[in-house]
């Protein structure tokens, strides 16, 4: 029985959406202070990434550095914020999380734009760390623009 017990109590104590939570807030940190290192650090090493943009597609190291230099390139400033988190545990080791973000990033001509990031992550426990193993990110398209009053009634054939 103290051996059922020794076994079960740890993972009723563990916290996914706490731990998830924590891997996404640093991932923010580092993202918003430039830091590529440490946005490094949070990937484990067989790690593949999906981010939204054409090309943005990466397995290991290497191949991620070059995604994350390129996020932090060319005076984008992005500014990422998570908003919500619905983790679900796999098994002791791996837990899945979809998720809502905020980018803010500087438009060319200076202005700053606000994009809803949606992410679906897979994260793995390796030597008592959470890193990501899938980091999957998508833009949303926008809903398509209602139609003028104006236009609304061209199309009833009204003047």
């Amino acid at each position: 029985m103290t051996i059922v017990l020794a076994l079960v109590l740890p993972a009723l104590a563990a916290d996914p959406s706490a731990d998830v939570r924590s891997v996404s807030e640093a991932f923010a940190r580092a993202v918003n202070a430039g830091d590529v290192d440490g946005v490094l650090a949070l990937y484990a090493d067989d790690a593949i990434v999906i981010w939204p943009g054409a090309g943005q597609e990466a397995r290991g190291e290497p191949e991620i550095e070059r995604l994350v230099r390129g996020l932090l390139a060319g005076g984008r400033h992005p500014m990422l914020m998570p908003k919500s988190l619905t983790a679900i545990p796999l098994d002791a080791d791996h837990v899945a999380d979809v998720g809502l973000w905020e980018n803010v990033i500087t438009a060319p001509d200076g202005r700053r734009m606000t994009t809803p990031v949606r992410t679906v992550e897979i994260l793995v426990r390796r030597n008592g760390k959470w890193l990501y193993l899938v980091d999957h990110a998508s833009i949303g398209v926008p809903p398509p623009a209602k139609p003028s009053r104006r236009g609304a009634r061209r199309e009833r054939g009204e003047r």
